[in-house]
């Protein structure tokens, strides 16, 4: 029997299919999709994808759940590499929706996956991990698409240094929220606190694109890993 958590996972993968068929019979019937752009046909490709994962999910959670992710992180190289337009991080961030239901599902396959059902503080680890995965993916997708699609700039001058050094602070917390959860929750405490200076402070930076809207879910990993631990920690 499945639990209450699957169930609402899947109402909410059907609703997101659904809209997504919607709004790409609208591009279609609109013209602003063509039969005849071979990259439009993406479009319909996604489509396919979402209406697998919710047919899949009564049965392969596992498998929606890595299916779900890997789309979110194709719509982002979609957005950045082939349309690259204004609103790009926009869109992301709406599509981010389906990684979260995806690692989700994961959770959900992790929990009937062991003999015994995990605690609530290896479910939390688990979860968290699974998400900050996908952000390390994310993350990577954008760095890589700034410097091969974006403005030519010289990363070594200040204040476009601040980006390989935001990158080499990621890349050290991501690297500790394997064993020290706590700390690594201040890493990414600190480069959300560089990354949201750095758009208000500076104009080059703020027209390139910070992606400060990227590093509020990262804000809220941060409380969640400080939260946990004073709430899981032993007594």
């Amino acid at each position: 029997m499945k639990s209450k958590s699957t169930r609402t996972l899947q109402i909410l993968t059907g609703v997101f299919t659904a809209l997504y068929f919607i709004l790409t019979v609208m591009l279609f019937s609109f013209g602003e999709s063509s039969f005849l752009n071979p990259i439009d046909y993406l479009s319909i490709v996604s489509l396919l994808i979402l209406i697998s994962c919710f047919a899949l999910s009564w049965k392969r959670q596992k498998m929606v759940g890595i299916m779900l992710m890997v789309w979110n992180a194709g719509v982002w190289i979609y957005n950045l590499y082939l349309f690259r337009e204004a609103d790009s991080s926009m869109v992301g961030a709406v599509t981010s929706s389906v990684m979260v239901i995806g690692a989700f599902f994961l959770l959900e396959w992790y929990k009937t996956s062991k003999a015994t059902v995990p605690s609530k503080p290896q479910q939390w680890k688990f979860i968290l991990r699974v998400l900050l995965i996908n952000y390390a993916v994310l993350y990577s997708i954008v760095v890589l698409s700034e410097v091969f699609r974006g403005d030519p700039v010289n990363y070594f001058s200040f204040p476009f240094i601040l980006y390989p050094l935001l990158l080499l602070i990621f890349w050290g917390g991501f690297q500790l929220s394997w064993k020290r959860e706590f700390l690594a929750g201040f890493i990414f405490l600190f480069w959300c606190a560089i990354l949201i200076f750095a758009n208000f402070a500076y104009s080059e930076i703020e027209r390139l694109g910070g992606w400060v809207v990227f590093g509020l879910p990262i804000l809220l990993q941060v409380i969640f890993y400080i939260k946990n631990h004073y709430k899981f920690r032993p007594k």
